[in-house]
This record gives C-alpha cells, sequence and structure tokens, in this order.
C-alpha cells in the first residue's frame, strides 16, 4: 500500500511538472506578442502580469523538482556561505549585514544551504528596509536567523506560512514584486533533508526572524520527504 501510494504521489508530481514546463511557451508567446501592443500603459501591465506569470511557474517547477533530487553532503564553511550571499545582495544595492564568525565548518549540502537562505533574505528585503544574517554556532548545532524590520507576520498565520503557497496576513501580502508562497515550504524542505528544522519569530519592536536550526554533523541518508 505505501509503494502504491508513493507512485500516485510520484506520478501526480510528474504530472504537474510537465504541466507547468509546457505552459512556459505560450506564456513566451503572448509576451513576445504583447510587445506590439501600442499603448504604453496597456502593455506595459500585459508585460507585467505574464513575468508574474512565469515567475509562478519556475518556482512551482523549483518546489516540484526540490524533494526528488538531494544534492551530496559534505564539509563546507557556513560561514564563508553567509558572508557570500550579504555580499551578492549588497551588490544589488541592498542592505544586508552579516553577524558571526569568520570560519565556521559543518557537513552540508552547499547549494541547498545557500540557497534556502538566499530565500529567506529575498522575504527578508521584500519586506523590509534592511536584513540582517546571524550565525551562532554550538558544539553540536548551527543556528541561523534571518532578521527583518518589516511587518512581521500574526501568530495565528506563523506556522501556516512553512506550506506551500501560504503568502501570509495583509501586511506580507502578494503584490506585482513578491513571490507565491514557495521560498519558505521549500527552505523548510532544505531544513528537514539537513536533520533541521525552521522556525518563525517575533523581532523586536517589529518585524521577522526566521531561524535555522541544523545539526553540525548530519548522515548523508537523511532525504527531505
Amino acid at each position: 500500500m505505501r509503494e502504491r501510494i508513493t507512485g500516485l504521489i510520484d506520478d501526480r508530481t510528474k504530472m504537474l511538472a510537465a504541466i507547468s514546463h509546457d505552459l512556459r511557451t505560450p506564456i513566451t508567446r503572448m509576451r513576445l506578442r504583447s510587445e506590439f501592443i501600442e499603448d504604453e500603459t496597456h502593455r506595459s501591465r500585459m508585460l507585467s502580469d505574464l513575468d508574474q506569470m512565469r515567475s509562478m511557474l519556475e518556482s512551482v517547477l523549483s518546489f516540484l523538482r526540490n524533494g526528488r533530487r538531494l544534492e551530496a553532503m559534505t564539509l563546507a564553511d557556513v560561514a564563508s556561505t553567509l558572508q557570500l550571499i550579504t555580499d551578492q545582495f549588497g551588490d544589488i544595492g541592498r542592505n544586508v549585514a552579516y553577524d558571526g564568525p569568520t570560519h565556521a565548518m559543518a557537513t552540508v549540502r552547499p547549494d541547498d544551504l545557500h540557497r534556502a537562505v538566499t530565500n529567506l533574505v529575498e522575504n527578508a528585503v521584500r519586506f523590509g528596509a534592511e536584513a540582517v544574517i546571524r550565525l551562532r554556532v554550538s558544539a553540536d548545532q548551527l543556528t541561523i536567523d534571518v532578521e527583518d524590520d518589516g511587518p512581521g507576520i500574526s501568530d495565528a498565520l506563523k506556522q501556516n506560512m512553512l506550506e506551500p503557497f501560504v503568502r501570509g496576513d495583509e501586511a506580507r501580502n502578494m503584490d506585482e514584486a513578491a513571490g507565491f508562497g514557495l521560498g519558505l515550504s521549500i527552505t523548510n524542505a532544505i531544513a528537514i533533508a539537513h536533520g533541521g528544522t525552521l522556525s518563525l519569530h517575533d523581532r523586536q519592536p517589529h518585524g521577522l526572524v526566521v531561524r535555522m536550526r541544523l545539526p553540525v554533523r548530519q548522515q548523508s541518508e537523511r532525504s527531505a520527504v
């Protein structure tokens, strides 16, 4: 029975991924045709809608693929990864700071970790004017906090925010530049794949703290599902 259920889930995932992939072609054609709309305001709005649709499809594809291919675990300098992310956001004019040790070695999936923290910082700078990435290291655990000074998330919605396609309350709702509620769920899956956890907390006087706790040493066979 378990194998049958797993097979049904896999088939559904493949179908959704195929549909999402195939939809990119007509969206691209529509975008090319929209370039010929003479009214500048109408053209701009149409292109914005199509770009948002394309972004949503890419997010869905990324989410569907996330649990199917796991990067190998390897020893990496987590502190250097977080400093690199800080510099990358700084290069595009975002106010992001790093607070933590210069070096911190741990067995992780480096690309997945980079992706997870990048997702968190993207959310932080979308809803706040500044963000801070904090790293704390103990003998057996890494704690990565991504803080913002935005409006925060109500207590009633904090746990739901880790579910796919949940975008938060009105203060952090989707606008033309926002995402589609997949970033936190993907990051949560990556944290679980490391044998860790992801949680949301209030920042004083306002804002949000997203906390990722990871064991310093993990077993390579851990998976996200």
